[in-house]
C-alpha cells in the first residue's frame, strides 16, 4: 500500500506540500499540484482519513440519531438526509436509540468527542426534554428535529402538529360531523400531546362538547390502535361517534379493523381520519385510503443537513428554528 513519502518521491516533491494537497491548503504552485494528483492516482494513494481528521480538526462526518431506522414511515427523512450529503463532501452515521434516552446520552456522546463534527437528533419523546436543555450549552453544532424546543438557542426543525389536528377537526366539521373521538398516539410523546391539544381546541373553538370519554388513549402502532378500538367498542361509548381522528396513520389502521369487525361501514357510518400520510400495508387486508395529514419528511431530512453544515461551517451565534405545517390529504375515509 503506498504512502505519503512514496507519494512525495514519484512526484519529486516534499511530504509537506502532498500533505498541503491532501488538506487543499494553500502555498502549492499548480504544477506541482498536479504532479502531486498524477502521483497519487498512479500509486492508487488514499489518504488516511483519521489523521487527515487530525490535521484539519474535523472529520466530515455527521451523525444522525433516531428512534427508529426500520419505520417505513421514516425512510423519506433518512433519503432527505441521503441526497443532501451526497451534495456535500461529507458521510453520514445513522444510529437507531430504540426510544431510550440513555442510548441517545451514549450516541451523543460518542459523536461529540471528536469522532463526528456535528449531529441531528430525530424525536420528540417528552423524556427527552432535560437532554436537549442540556444541550443549548454544548460547542458541538447539532440540529434538533420533531421535539419542539421553543425558548432555546438551539437549531430547531419541527412540525405543527397542534395546528395539523386543527385543520384536520375543521375539514371533519365542515363534513357535518358533530359528535368525533380522538384515539390519541403515545402520550409520551409531545407529537401526541400536540395533536390531541389541537384536537380540543379544535372542539372548543367551535363551541361543542369536549368529554374525557371521547378521547381514548393508544399508541403509535396498527395493534395498539386495533386494541383501543376494540376495548372502547366493547365497553360500549355514551354516544356513537359520527368521525374518529387517530393520532396517526398505523393507529388509524388497528381502529378500522376493530371497527369493521364490529359491522361498521367506513365512511357511511362512521368517517375516521389519521395523521402522517404514511404507507400502512397490512398482510391479507385491504384497507381504504385515509384522509390524513401530510409532513414533508424528505424536505425536512434536507433541511437538517442545511442547517447542520452551516453551523459547522460558520457556527452562527443566533440559531435557526423551521416550523413546518401539516397539509390535509383527503382520502376515502370522509
Amino acid at each position: 500500500m503506498a504512502s505519503i513519502y512514496d507519494v512525495a518521491k514519484l512526484a519529486g516533491v516534499s511530504k509537506t506540500l502532498v500533505s498541503r494537497v491532501i488538506n487543499n491548503q494553500k502555498g502549492v504552485g499548480e504544477k506541482s499540484r498536479q504532479r502531486i494528483l498524477d502521483a497519487m492516482e498512479e500509486l492508487n494513494y488514499r489518504p488516511n482519513a483519521i489523521a487527515r481528521s487530525l490535521v484539519l480538526q474535523r472529520t466530515n462526518i455527521i451523525g444522525v440519531i433516531m428512534d427508529n431506522l426500520c419505520q417505513p414511515f421514516y425512510f423519506d427523512f433518512i433519503k432527505g438526509i441521503e441526497q443532501e450529503i451526497e451534495k456535500s463532501s461529507y458521510e453520514v452515521l445513522f444510529c437507531s436509540a430504540r426510544d431510550n434516552v440513555e442510548a441517545k446520552k451514549k450516541y451523543i456522546d460518542f459523536f461529540s468527542q471528536g469522532r463526528t463534527d456535528g449531529f441531528i437528533l430525530y424525536g420528540s419523546n417528552v423524556r427527552d426534554h432535560k437532554l436537549i436543555g442540556e444541550l443549548e450549552h454544548s460547542q458541538v453544532p447539532m440540529v434538533i428535529v420533531e421535539n419542539d424546543v421553543d425558548g432555546l438557542n438551539i437549531n430547531n426543525i419541527c412540525v405543527d402538529n397542534r395546528y395539523g389536528s386543527e385543520v384536520m377537526m375543521d375539514y371533519l366539521i365542515q363534513q357535518g360531523c358533530r359528535n368525533i373521538y380522538h384515539v390519541t398516539g403515545d402520550l409520551t410523546v409531545k407529537a401526541a400531546i400536540d395533536r390531541m391539544e389541537g384536537y380540543r381546541a379544535a372542539l372548543r373553538k367551535n363551541g361543542m362538547e369536549c368529554r374525557e370519554d371521547m378521547i381514548i388513549p393508544a399508541d403509535f402502532t396498527v395493534d395498539g390502535g386495533y386494541r383501543s378500538m376494540a376495548k372502547a367498542l366493547e365497553e360500549g361509548m355514551e354516544c356513537f361517534p359520527d368521525a374518529i381522528y387517530f393520532g396517526s396513520d398505523a393507529t388509524a389502521a388497528g381502529g378500522m379493523i376493530a371497527l369493521e369487525e364490529k359491522g361498521f361501514k367506513i365512511p357511511e357510518d362512521v368517517k375516521v381520519a389519521g395523521f402522517d400520510n404514511d404507507s400502512i400495508i397490512l398482510p391479507n387486508r385491504q384497507l381504504k385510503r385515509l384522509t390524513t395529514l401530510s409532513q414533508p419528511m424528505f424536505e425536512m431530512g434536507a433541511n437538517a443537513v442545511k442547517l447542520l453544515l452551516d453551523d459547522i461551517k460558520d457556527s452562527p451565534e443566533k440559531k435557526k428554528r423551521i416550523i413546518y405545517y401539516p397539509e390535509l390529504v383527503v382520502g376515502e375515509t370522509t
